[in-house]
């Protein structure tokens, strides 16, 4: 583990420990620890031998990860390439369910978000992290290097940036009723739940769900469905930062 960390420090890539066969950061803070600095990594492995590695997406190692869930997601994809054309030769990890495809971080922010190019395919971009080789995960399958795996990482096409940003660099046209199902069903890791409690709360109040009626039904969805789940009263504090911008929104449209 300690040599494969180092390894893809010297490529560039942000790294850190997560508890050995799963997927929570093994550190204080998380995400905000990932390093390229050898002495730091060599430290945190020597502390835990065996403690997956993960990479911090992102601006940070310069690479976004599309996450390829399942056969339906790469059915999803097939579609899509047949429809735009086939994405690059690029850097690619087998996972447990499918497949994590890595590209160069573009000039554009790229943040994370679940379902939005497609049901099933995820995005890791700004404040996301993916597990690495040789990594397990819970169910106990290593992740590894693809066999038709590139050197490197390359660019994005357009119309797969498009699917994620738009031109200002925000987020893409508003989800079809079937990637919000997909995105309730499905739930989100660490690094994409602020972000999706905070959507899931603004779709609900943008369709005047009672403000209360949507703190409870974010919270019971945190606890089902975010891997780990938020403290409450940060789940508290989303949803009232989305409900005050909600209420100036009607209040500035009379």
């Amino acid at each position: 583990m300690i040599r494969a960390a180092v390894t893809l420090a010297h490529k560039g890539l942000a790294v850190f420990p997560c508890w050995p066969q799963d997927k929570r950061p093994a550190t204080a803070n998380g995400l905000k620890d990932a390093s390229k600095d050898l002495d730091v990594i060599r430290k945190s492995w020597r502390v835990q031998p065996q403690a997956n590695i993960a990479i911090a997406t992102g601006a940070v190692s310069g690479v976004f990860v599309i996450d390829i869930d399942g056969l339906d997601a790469e059915i999803e994809l097939r579609r899509l390439e047949a429809k735009h054309g086939e994405l690059p030769a690029t850097v690619e990890v087998i996972t447990a369910r499918g497949r994590h495809i890595y590209f160069q971080m573009p000039e554009t922010p790229v943040r994370n978000s679940a379902g939005k190019i497609a049901p099933g395919i995820d995005v890791r971009g700004d404040g996301g992290y993916v597990l690495a080789p040789p990594s397990v995960h819970p169910s106990g399958k290593r992740y590894e290097w693809s066999v038709d795996c590139a050197s490197t990482f390359a660019p994005a096409p357009d119309w797969l940036l498009a699917k994620i940003t738009d031109a200002d660099g925000n987020s893409a046209a508003p989800k079809p009723p079937s990637e919000w199902r997909a995105l309730i069903a499905n739930g989100v890791t660490e690094g994409s739940r602020n972000n999706t409690v905070a959507k899931v709360s603004g779709y609900l109040l943008r369709r005047f769900v009672d403000p209360l009626v949507v703190l409870e039904l974010a919270q019971i969805w945190n606890v089902a469905r975010c891997t780990p789940p938020l403290p409450a009263e940060d789940v508290a504090r989303i949803v009232n930062s989305i409900a005050g911008k909600e209420l100036r929104r009607r209040l500035g449209n009379g």
